[in-house]
């Protein structure tokens, strides 16, 4: 399910490089795995084209005890695929650095917990406010010149710092921070609905949402990895199997709950998909085409006068010609066999009717030709027509029209496949969610009645 995690980490001197490497996989990192986007902003132009040199020249320039980076570790929703996350990332780095603060961010997907994936970003950013001014690395961390800040170096900015009095602290976190969690719940939230997900977060503590839940605490890397190889279990890990063990009770009943809500998402999902393929079939079907220009001057020519009378008249030709053929066969059938008894009849009545056999044959000729001189004007007007300007004038248009349809067609069609491949990806998603589901509690399937509240486990946030 989706969860809320965002962690703001500061970096000292020394540290920005070797961090930057570790979440975009390069360096010593370059074989680590589930790094699957990373991208980079505001960055200086000497360090625009390499944005290592960047987190290299903080480490190098910046003051002995200053910060080198700040970084921002956070949850992306599991429910949601790849290009969106990429999207909800970009958003992420837009309200925390906009436009004056060089970052790199990087997607990680590694397995959680629970089996499942645990997609988040990292987002390593300088305090440095990017003011306009063109400076070497050297000259770029040094401290600020207020009154002539083209001598200094950038300004730091210092809304990310938590309030102080003295030396003692009297806010566990910034203003800036605070405002950062409520922003992402929002913008998490309205991915999710966008994308049709039935889930949201909430950046509130368990106690402040009413939740009776202890917060999971964080085991770490090495322990994990150390009761991975050897089986033990450190003080942290003690204490996380403790909490583990304590919510185990209300887990499972807002598991069952959420076991319910996904498999009605889940049919919901398969009837969209089943509504996309039958709009996707009839859609084919209406492929509109885009013709040549010859083809539109043909389909044009009957519409302008000289093109009107001409076809009338290579019509009433072909029809004539047709008719003096069809006489001249039936002439034929009757007048050419043998004469007998039988026929004797038939062929006084053709020899009235339709006089001698050259005079059939002359009548045929002449709407033969008729109709070879009607083709041949016809011929000689389409010629004309595809060599006039006013008729290519009005091809074009035609043309122009033909193609904005199929464009409208074709995006149509690359619409309802993104749509549809959106659909795939979140059923993917909702069908992994239900297997976590059912192998964490075999007996899901059947799940208690539950009196409908306000469906409290779509909207619980499980702390990383």
């Amino acid at each position: 399910m989706a969860a809320y995690h965002l962690t703001l980490k500061v970096g000292s001197k020394g540290k920005a490089t070797p961090h930057f490497n570790y979440i975009c996989a390069s360096g010593k990192y370059d074989a680590k795995r589930g790094v699957v986007h990373a991208e980079h902003g505001n960055m200086p132009l000497w360090a625009a084209s390499d944005p290592a040199l960047f987190w290299k020249a903080s480490d190098e320039f910046e003051r002995a005890n200053g910060t080198a980076y700040r970084e921002l570790e956070v949850a992306l929703p599991r429910e949601l695929p790849l290009p969106q996350q990429i999207e909800l990332a970009k958003e992420l780095a837009e309200e925390a650095c906009g436009n004056h603060h060089a970052y790199s961010f990087a997607i990680h997907h590694t397995k959680a917990g629970d089996g499942g994936m645990n997609p988040h970003v990292h987002l390593q950013f300088s305090e440095r406010i990017d003011d306009g001014f063109e400076r070497e690395p050297q000259h770029y961390f040094k401290r600020a010149n207020k009154k002539e800040p083209e001598k200094g170096g950038c300004v730091k900015d210092r809304s990310w710092q938590a309030t102080k009095r003295g030396n003692q602290k009297v806010a566990e976190s910034s203003g800036r921070l605070l405002d950062i969690r409520l922003q992402w719940e929002v913008m998490c939230n309205q991915a999710l609905d966008d994308f049709g997900v039935d889930a949201s977060v909430d950046c509130r503590s368990y106690a402040d949402q009413g939740i009776e839940l202890t917060p999971q605490p964080k085991v770490g890397a090495s322990s994990w990895h150390r009761f991975q190889r050897t089986g033990e279990k450190n003080e942290r890990f003690q204490r996380y199997d403790e909490v583990v063990q304590a919510n185990h009770p209300i887990v499972c009943d807002l598991d069952k709950l959420r076991f319910q809500s996904l498999e009605r998402r889940q049919n919901e999902l398969i009837e969209e998909r089943s509504t996309i393929t039958r709009e996707l079939n009839q859609l084919r079907q209406k492929r509109p085409d885009v013709r040549s220009r010859d083809e539109v001057i043909i389909d044009l020519l009957p519409r302008i006068k000289a093109g009107k009378s001409c076809l009338s008249k290579l019509k009433l030709a072909k029809q004539s010609y047709t008719k003096a053929h069809n006489r001249y066969q039936g002439y034929r059938q009757i007048m050419e066999p043998t004469l007998t008894w039988g026929n004797i009849g038939k062929k006084i009545k053709c020899w009235l009717d339709h006089s001698s056999k050259a005079g059939e044959q002359m009548l045929l000729k002449q709407a033969r030709d008729s109709h070879l001189l009607a083709k041949r004007e016809a011929r000689a007007l389409l010629r004309k027509a595809k060599s006039s300007p006013i008729m290519h004038d009005k091809a074009e248009v035609v043309i122009d029209g033909e193609r904005k349809e199929h464009l409208h067609w074709d995006q149509n069609i690359k619409a309802l496949r993104g749509r549809m491949s959106a659909i795939n990806e979140t059923l993917e998603s909702t069908r992994e969610s239900i297997a976590l589901l059912q192998r964490k509690h075999p007996d899901i399937d059947a799940p208690e009645q539950v009196q409908p509240q306000e469906d409290i486990g779509l909207h619980l946030s499980l702390r990383m």
